[in-house]
């Protein structure tokens, strides 16, 4: 039997679409990432101090924007309701706006329970399974395929968000 005859079998059992419901998703704002601290401080509430330094030459890393905000998350997995952060990267490439945009959307990140950030960084990318995981008394492969339908829930409307708020 292959892999995905056995996913869609487990699914049809498991029904993960109704074991999570997400609520306030709000799109907050965005900030763009143009070098290598941007990158490595993104999400930051309070971000160090850099001295200013002259750079030459390319950027060394393709500009791209962070979009962020929060959501609230019911699930059977976990008894608690959970305030989510999350972001989003996108990059730009031209000015002029495609279908294939939908290609230039980077890897969701999920988080929760990180004060000192405003939004997830890349290193908080699976936080959020991560903390349902170890608070969840269901077993991994049933929580993962939740989280699978979760998180392709969310990058769906994240993206048709900012690409119809880009389009204005």
């Amino acid at each position: 039997m292959s892999e995905t005859a056995i996913l869609r079998i487990t699914d049809h059992f498991l029904k993960p679409k109704k074991w999570y419901e997400f609520t306030e998703p709000v799109l907050q704002d965005f900030k763009l990432i143009a070098t290598k601290d941007d990158q490595k401080y993104a999400g930051l509430a309070h971000q160090p101090v850099r001295p200013k330094v002259n750079h030459h030459g390319p950027n060394p890393i393709q500009l791209y924007r962070d979009y962020y905000g929060t959501f609230h998350l019911r699930t059977k997995l976990v008894p608690e309701e959970l305030p989510v952060k999350f972001a989003i990267g996108y990059t730009m490439h031209s000015k002029v706006i495609t279908v294939d945009d939908y290609s230039n959307f980077g890897w969701l990140r999920l988080a929760t329970g990180i004060e000192e950030y405003i939004y997830p960084n890349l290193c908080h990318y699976k936080q959020l399974l991560d903390y349902i995981m170890a608070h969840s008394k269901y077993p991994r492969f049933a929580i993962t395929r939740v989280y699978f339908y979760l998180q392709n829930d969310i990058y769906e409307d994240l993206t048709a968000e900012i690409l119809k708020r880009e389009s204005l």
